[in-house]
Formats: structure tokens, C-alpha cells, sequence
């Protein structure tokens, strides 16, 4: 069963379970982050964010492509750490001749500090994460032009005036509004400021209790609960949504835990990515 999740007119679907399947939606933009779970019902996604290649968030590639031929939608968007660009290149490859037919898809390997259009309103700019292997989180900034602070007293005839004298009245702003993490350590808020400011932050959580405690959870590249918590005066984020739980823990256990650890005054910007 698919989560959900929406805020500020954005609206979230997918599952994520540590080791297992990771694939969040955004419809409103048309792209996806991580494919280790593909929902047939989702084959119109025309863009794919790729955090990194293990099988629990990249699986679903091969399926994807090859759904979207099949139902004549156009070649879709990939995007992903450049260095995976060449593997996983031939991997599409073995697999379109496995099928025999073609396989159509345009794919960017990306560095951090690119940015990326999606639509005059949106772009998303890739960072660092700190992972066990080659790895990146995004995040995607809203657009917006604002009438310049000089012209703020002039009615609508004389912005009409300096409009047909050729002078700018606006200027682009500019906000970070969603960051997407995959695995990664701590860091990758805490050395990321749009990360940290980001109006929604989708976080992995894999462990949350001492059976694994913080140096299990870092010596395998993922956050702990504890990590969380302890540095939640830099998370400077009106929604944190933690993603990637370990599957030893069930959703009720994982609801009971986090009920106990989160403070009163931190539960309304936490939300669980778990079915209802």
C-alpha cells in the first residue's frame, strides 16, 4: 500500500522500507524520486531523480523504461550521480537486447551543484550525500518574481510606464521547497544549508531504537533517530518526513517509538511515511 503525504499544494505517494523498495512521486511535477519500487500506475512520471544504485532504490529502471515504450509514452528523464551513468547505461543495454527492442531514455550523470529546469516555476540542484557508495540527495526551489522593492509605491499605469521603457520591474526569488535525501548520513543536512531550509526534508530513519545503535547506523551510512534529535536545532524545516525504516521494526512499533522520543514541542513538523 502506497503513503501519502501533502503539504503546501504538494503532494507525495510512494513507499519506502529500508532494504526493500524506495520510490517517492511528485505528480504535480511529473518526476520521481529512486525507482526500487515502480508502481505500474505511475509509468507516466516522465522525470526519475536516482539518489544511488543499490537494488532497494534502483531496481525498478529496466521496468520503467521498458513500460513506457510499451505504452507509447515518450523517452523518459533520468537523472543520477554521474559516475553511474556509464554502468548503468550497460545494464540497459544487456537488458534491451534481453527484450529485443530498443530502449529509449535520456540520461544525465549529474555532479553536486547542478541544476536541472523542470518548468518555468521549478528547478533542482544536486548535493553530496554520504553514503556507503556513490551517492546524491536533490532539492527543488520555487520560482517566483517579485515586484522590486523600488517600485513598490508606483500604481498599476506607471509599472506599465517602466515596463515600455524597457526597465525590469521584477526580480526572481527563489526558495528551496522540497529536499529528497536516499542514504546518507547526518551530514547531508548539516552541511547543506537549502537541505536544512527546505521547507519539506524527506529523511531517511533506518534505525531508531539501541538494538542499532548510532555508530551501527553511520558505520553503514544511514541516520539514527537519536542523530535526529540530537541536532534538531539545525533542521530548520516546517515538515520532516522520515523515510526508510528498517523492516525489523513494524509500523505500530516504529509509531510507539517515535511517539516517545519526538518531543511535544517537535511532533507537528514530524510525519511518519508508513500506510495508514
Amino acid at each position: 500500500m502506497d503513503c501519502k503525504f501533502e503539504h503546501r499544494g504538494y503532494l507525495f505517494e510512494g513507499i519506502s522500507e529500508g532494504g526493500i523498495r524506495t520510490s517517492v512521486v511528485m505528480p504535480r511535477l511529473s518526476l520521481m524520486f529512486d525507482i526500487g519500487h515502480q508502481n505500474p500506475n505511475r509509468i507516466n512520471i516522465e522525470r526519475l531523480l536516482l539518489t544511488h544504485a543499490h537494488l532497494d532504490h534502483s531496481a525498478g529502471i529496466p521496468y520503467y523504461i521498458s513500460q513506457r515504450s510499451l505504452r507509447k509514452l515518450g523517452p523518459p528523464k533520468i537523472y543520477l550521480p554521474k559516475t553511474l551513468e556509464a554502468p548503468i547505461r550497460e545494464i540497459l543495454s544487456l537488458y534491451s537486447k534481453i527484450e529485443d527492442f530498443p530502449y529509449s531514455y535520456e540520461m544525465k550523470g549529474l555532479e553536486e551543484g547542478e541544476e536541472i529546469e523542470i518548468d518555468a516555476y521549478h528547478f533542482f540542484k544536486v548535493w553530496k550525500t554520504f553514503h556507503r557508495v556513490d551517492s546524491q540527495g536533490y532539492t527543488i526551489y520555487e520560482r517566483k518574481k517579485k515586484l522590486r522593492s523600488e517600485f513598490a509605491g508606483l500604481d498599476r499605469n506607471e509599472l506599465l510606464k517602466k515596463k515600455e521603457e524597457g526597465i525590469e520591474i521584477n526580480e526572481v526569488h527563489s526558495k528551496p521547497v522540497v529536499s529528497f535525501s536516499g542514504d546518507t548520513k547526518i551530514e547531508y543536512v548539516l552541511t547543506h544549508k537549502d537541505v536544512a531550509e527546505s521547507e519539506i526534508l524527506f529523511l531517511e530513519c533506518t534505525y531508531i531504537d539501541h538494538e542499532r545503535n548510532v555508530e551501527n547506523a553511520r558505520e553503514w551510512g544511514h541516520i539514527h533517530l537519536d542523530e535526529i534529535l540530537h541536532h534538531i536545532s539545525s533542521f530548520k524545516n516546517e515538515k520532516i518526513v522520515l523515510i526508510h525504516f528498517s523492516k525489523r521494526y513494524p509500523p505500530a512499533y516504529i509509531r510507539k517509538v517515535l511517539s516517545k522520543k519526538i518531543p511535544p514541542s517537535e511532533r507537528d513538523r514530524f510525519h511518519l511515511f508508513l500506510p495508514e
